[in-house]
């Protein structure tokens, strides 16, 4: 039975990429092959392995097609478990059940899915999700519900993700769909859906924009809108639409706002409006074309068509 297997199963896939395989070794206690549903049945102690790749689960069942008589799908059942050492990197994922499509090069993983990427010993990317699946034809990576992706220094939540890789399988674009959460460092940021290039160090964000970012005398800038964009390179956050600025007693709004970094500490020092804006402090109300809020030292400047809203000047 087992040289039945190893001559249908002539490609064995893992999350972090394809294996291809000439010949592939199948370890199990049991292994029993019934025609009447075309599939084999592995029993106890399954190890499948192929080249660097391995998959071990207590039990397994593979799908042989009726009409090509090849392998079309393997399950691997109960806890099932997979690793790969290529390159310096251990590639693992941890499911209650991991499953190979031949056909279409997929291979996905349910229930309480864990897979990482391990280089030097040092954790490089890790996610958890209670569904995921890779395909290798486009070269993504998919995860469903309760998504959480920990990738270097920044950590993300969302209802599901797609990521995009390289050649290599290195991370390319982090997609986050539906109650996305990136927080990096000090700061945090919530949307509808939020896009991580890794490539270009940009993120975006789309639907119900929050940020929350620390300056440099570790103080909170608040930042609200329709969209946001983060560049590392330049250091700046662009927002638009609905666009509001709240910091210490300062609240400011307008269509259009950019953060900068400080040239010397690179935390975020300077917003600067576009449009015809307004700030609002201590009873007063200004509004002006222009206006460029300072966080350290504290002020503000107003220009263009300035006017200015001062209550109670009777007291």
């Amino acid at each position: 039975m087992k040289r039945t297997l190893i001559n249908l199963l002539l490609i064995l896939y893992i999350t972090s990429g394809i294996a291809y395989a000439s010949s592939l070794s199948v370890e199990s206690d049991t292994q029993e092959f019934k025609d009447s549903d075309k599939k084999i049945y592995l029993e106890g102690n399954v190890k499948v392995k192929s080249g660097d790749a391995n998959v071990l689960s207590p039990r397994a069942v593979v799908e042989v097609d009726p009409k090509s008589n090849k392998v079309n799908k393997v399950e691997f059942q109960e806890n099932a478990y997979s690793y790969q050492l290529k390159d310096g990197k251990k590639h693992e994922i941890k499911a209650q059940i991991l499953e190979m499509s031949l056909l279409n090069k997929v291979f996905s993983a349910q229930g309480n899915t864990l897979s990482s990427i391990t280089e030097n010993d040092k954790p490089v990317v890790i996610v958890t999700a209670d569904r995921q699946e890779y395909n290798k034809t486009t070269n993504t990576m998919k995860a469903f519900g309760n998504v959480n992706i920990i990738y270097k220094d920044v950590e993300t939540y969302s209802n599901q993700a797609i990521v995009d890789l390289t050649d290599k399988n290195d991370v390319k674009i982090i997609h986050l769909i539906g109650n996305a959460k990136l927080h990096q460092d000090k700061s945090k940021i919530s949307a509808k859906k939020l896009t991580y290039n890794n490539i270009k160090q940009e993120a975006t964000a789309t639907g119900n924009v929050y940020s929350d970012i620390t300056t440099e005398d570790n103080k909170r800038i608040e930042v609200w809108s329709d969209f946001q964009s983060y560049n590392k390179a330049a250091n700046v956050v662009s927002a638009s639409g609905s666009t509001r600025i709240k910091y210490e007693d300062y609240n400011a709004s307008g269509p259009k706002v950019n953060v900068y970094g400080d040239k010397k500490s690179g935390k975020l020092n300077q917003a600067v409006f576009l449009g015809r804006s307004k700030i609002e402090t201590k009873g007063r109300t200004i509004e002006a074309d222009r206006i460029t809020i300072t966080m350290n030292p504290k002020d503000f400047k107003a220009e263009g068509h300035v006017k200015s809203t001062i209550p109670n000047i009777g007291n």
